[in-house]
């Protein structure tokens, strides 16, 4: 049963979906004139996936033997789920964060998306961490951190009573609790904490981003939701974890949860203690605020299965069924296409629905599938692999695109 009403993207492991649909297989797309100028290279959910990441950025001309920028003025768009799932979350942030700042030199841009999974990290959602990524964490100090991490927990339950204690005594054994949490993971958890190397780095980045009329994003746009711009968009995903830091400060401090919980034993603490001051008949007006808030958490957008870094309904649903409002919503935003990823494509190929105007690029490297990238160059749409060559192009009907250049640039800082 889903743990107080929180939506199955948070709490319930998530099956992926492969449309039994047909697909074209002549995927390069020309765009009428003007046409985009400059090169963007766009590549999907990584996950860890270290060997095929650098692969791609390599066959792409991007990063040389030595995983060093070489893309001169490339805009290299990453849309999201660097980590979870595969082995090498921490190499493959470190890989995109040196990238960032060697474009930089080079006049070039990587800017990188968050997608649900960064988001999971950050808020402690860590079912889908592999015993790989967590030992990726490890230092010769890694003994004595979980120790001390121990002691510090001995010390949070001491300050609850068995009816305030959302895990029993008696599942508090040293050996269980050592098993739950491996070397390693306290310092993961710490490095995409607010002040954490990782933590930090992403907390500076946006979900959605516009260039030239092509907007990027990880899961999508659901055009039945409403909302203003872009603009608007990334303020209330960045105001929410914002807003979730300081919840997540303010009730450690209390002890009312424990710092290094998972987000689901953080709520079942949080409601047990809520169901406690309510029995007491007395509770701090900000205890309450934050109780009240915190317990609120799965109704927050950042969860919705309708936000950017959850919608799948551009790779899932019917065309018939969106058709107007993707049009509609492409109009009203003053774009003409959207690249996404978050939803593994069948035959783990780059596919385009909706007359070309979406173009979805999660080809599954960490699930057995191919390394992709898909370019956008002089008024071409290109998917590209590391198996296989790029196909012909094809005249297209599609909407016009824009020049690239600052003006067309809608994000977060440009770093």
């Amino acid at each position: 049963m889903p743990l107080l009403g929180v939506p199955s993207p948070l709490l319930k492991p998530r099956t992926i979906h492969l449309p039994g649909i047909c697909v074209s297989l002549l995927m390069i797309v020309t765009l009428a004139a003007p046409a985009l100028e400059g090169r963007i290279v766009a590549i999907g959910d990584v996950h860890g996936d270290l060997t095929d990441f650098a692969s791609i950025l390599r066959h792409t001309g991007l990063i040389n033997d030595k995983s060093n920028w070489i893309g001169g003025g490339t805009v290299l768009v990453q849309v999201g789920d660097v980590v979870d799932r595969g082995p090498k979350s921490r190499e493959c942030l470190n890989l995109l964060m040196a990238l960032e700042r060697q474009a930089r030199r080079q006049k070039g841009k990587v800017i990188a998306l968050l997608g649900n999974h960064e988001v999971m990290a950050m808020m402690g959602d860590l079912r889908y961490v592999s015993p790989e990524d967590y030992r990726g964490f490890v230092t010769e100090q890694s003994e004595k951190v979980r120790e001390e991490a121990y002691q510090d927990y001995l010390d949070f339950a001491s300050h609850h009573s068995p009816a305030r204690a959302a895990v029993p005594a008696d599942q508090m054994a040293r050996e269980k609790w050592l098993l739950e949490h491996p070397l390693g993971f306290f310092e993961r958890r710490d490095a995409f904490s607010p002040q954490g190397v990782y933590g930090h780095w992403l907390r500076e980045h946006d979900a959605v981003v516009e260039i030239g009329d092509v907007l990027y994003v990880h899961g999508g746009l659901n055009p039945n939701t409403p909302f203003g711009d872009i603009q608007k968009l990334n303020q209330e995903i960045r105001s929410e974890l914002a807003a979730f830091d300081s919840l997540w400060q303010s009730l450690s401090k209390k002890k009312v949860i424990w710092r290094y919980m998972r987000i689901e034993e953080a709520l079942r603490q949080a409601e047990v203690e809520w169901k406690a001051v309510q029995a007491d008949g007395q509770v701090a007006p900000e205890l309450k605020n934050d109780l009240q808030k915190f317990l609120g958490f799965s109704a927050w957008f950042v969860n919705s299965p309708d936000s950017p870094l959850w919608y799948r309904g551009l790779a899932l649903e019917p065309e018939e069924t969106l058709k107007a409002g993707v049009d509609a919503m492409l109009e009203r935003l003053k774009i003409g296409y959207i690249v996404c990823g978050h939803t593994v494509q069948p035959d783990f190929e780059v596919n385009h629905r909706f007359g070309n105007r979406v173009w979805l690029i999660d080809t599954g490297m960490v699930f057995g599938g191919r390394a992709s990238a898909l370019e956008i160059r002089n008024g071409a749409f290109t998917p590209d692999y590391t198996d296989k060559q790029p196909q012909t192009s094809l005249p297209a009907t599609g909407s016009a695109t824009s020049p690239v250049d600052s003006n067309r640039y809608t994000g977060g800082p440009q770093q």
